[in-house]
């Protein structure tokens, strides 16, 4: 079930033991349809446009979208430590076939 315990993909990968960086992670959940890219204009640059990801439908079983304090118009995804382990074997396996 999911908790309110959540903690950034960097952080899990870590606690978890997962040989996997969080730019990969992130790129591997692009592909299953847990993320998104969402965009947003740049605060000092008008007209320029940011990309940012948050959790799709599918992906916020296993995680929130959460407010970035840095960038108010963006959220950053964190991910539900009760869950991550699902996750972890989802990446992993996502890994392997792609054969990366």
């Amino acid at each position: 079930m999911k908790g309110n315990d959540v903690e950034s993909i960097t952080k899990l990968l870590k606690e978890h033991d997962v040989a996997m960086s969080a730019v990969k992670a992130n790129k591997l959940m692009l592909q299953m349809g847990l993320l998104e890219e969402a965009t947003r204009e740049s605060a000092t640059r008008p007209g320029v446009m940011k990309k940012y990801k948050v959790l799709s439908e599918k992906g916020l079983d296993y995680g929130v979208n959460e407010e970035n304090p840095q960038s108010p118009d963006q959220t950053s995804p964190y991910y539900y430590k009760d869950s991550f382990p699902e996750l972890a074997r989802l990446l992993l396996e996502a890994e392997r076939a792609s054969g990366k």
